[in-house]
């Protein structure tokens, strides 16, 4: 009988449990806090009442411990003024503040370590905030929750710290100032760690995966979209700013020239700058393979060269791509060796 008794005892909890764990009503918010006491990203946004899970992440280099705490509309300067307290009381709670504007607060956790939680969004439209309350940090370590309300581009939101606007802007500036050709490498969207973005004269943009050897895409309008902050580690891709007009498509085995071997791999051999603008050269098992998009009137033209061709080879050419040789079978141009030194692959900027 006391046997069952506890075990009646522990499922009944078990239950109690369940039902008190919160139903998600949106998609997760994950927030970090990384070098020169920031947030990242340091804006968000929900809708009112919705319930979403908040991770908190620390990824500050400086092995400097963390928190993050959700407050009431309108409080910042109280809360920033409550955390410099640092009492036997504020330790035990982490250095969250004993104040009836603290909606929720996550663990002060250590670098490298995180914190999850579930939040409730108030259901009064507003511009709410988080901040970290380590006693020093919350003057410029916040950031804004916008619930209900549209957020403004981050170089002129004065809800968030003012080095995060500085940046915002630089960043602002570098995308309408880019000295046309340019080049660098970024970790791009819908390509591999190696991609390369390149800006060309006018208005002509591409993505080349060095990786894969390969064009990934083109897009007109302006060059990358850097997002909120500078951060491009790789866990912050950028993106074409423009209008993105082709793209490639296929998986991670899929490169400019195909020969029916699937063994083989391009072997990425480097660039060389012509009047600015790269021109690409790799090998392809037994071939030499020279890669040279540029801007021609209002399309982008690949100039492909292939050394040592002794058989009819395939060139990836998806979409409503034009070639100066060879002949159309599904996605790829079937090119003779005579021709393969110069094959001119026209992506119309449609």
């Amino acid at each position: 009988m006391r046997h069952h008794l506890i075990i009646t005892t522990i499922a009944l909890a078990c239950v109690s449990l369940l039902q008190a764990e919160p139903k998600a009503t949106g998609r997760p918010i994950t927030i970090k806090a990384v070098d020169g006491l920031q947030f990242d990203p340091p804006q968000a946004r929900m809708k009112p009442g919705q319930t979403v899970l908040f991770r908190f992440l620390n990824r500050d280099s400086n092995d400097m411990p963390h928190n993050l705490v959700i407050i009431k509309e309108g409080a910042l300067e109280e809360i920033q003024k409550a955390s410099m307290q640092i009492t036997p009381e504020a330790i035990a709670r982490g250095y969250v503040p004993d104040h009836e504007a603290v909606i929720k607060g996550s663990k002060l956790i250590k670098a490298d370590e995180g914190d999850e939680f579930y939040f409730t969004a108030p259901e009064e439209k507003g511009v709410y905030h988080y901040v970290c309350t380590y006693p020093g940090h919350s003057s410029i370590m916040y950031g804004a929750l916008y619930v209900g309300k549209g957020a403004p581009k981050l170089h002129t939101d004065k809800n968030v710290p003012q080095v995060v606007r500085n940046q915002a802007l630089e960043l602002e500036n570098a995308k309408k100032n880019v000295a046309r050709p340019f080049m660098r490498r970024y970790f791009m969207t819908n390509a591999g760690p190696a991609a390369i973005g390149v800006a060309l004269p006018g208005d002509q943009n591409y993505c080349w995966d060095a990786g894969n050897c390969r064009l990934r895409y083109a897009w007109t309008g302006d060059f990358i979209n850097y997002g909120s902050t500078s951060r491009t580690n790789g866990s912050q891709q950028v993106s074409p700013s423009g209008k993105v007009y082709w793209t490639g498509g296929g998986d991670n085995l899929t490169y400019t020239i195909s020969t029916g071997d699937d063994s083989l791999k391009p072997d990425f051999k480097g660039y060389q700058l012509i009047n600015g603008t790269p021109k690409y050269t790799y090998h392809f098992g037994e071939l030499v393979v020279t890669e040279f998009p540029q801007t021609q009137d209002k399309a982008l033209v690949n100039t492909i060269s292939v050394q040592n061709a002794s058989a009819p080879i395939k060139v990836y050419a998806k979409g409503n791509v034009t070639s100066n040789v060879g002949t159309r079978e599904g996605d790829y141009i079937v090119v003779n060796p005579a021709d393969a030194q110069n094959i001119q692959l026209t992506f119309p900027a449609q």
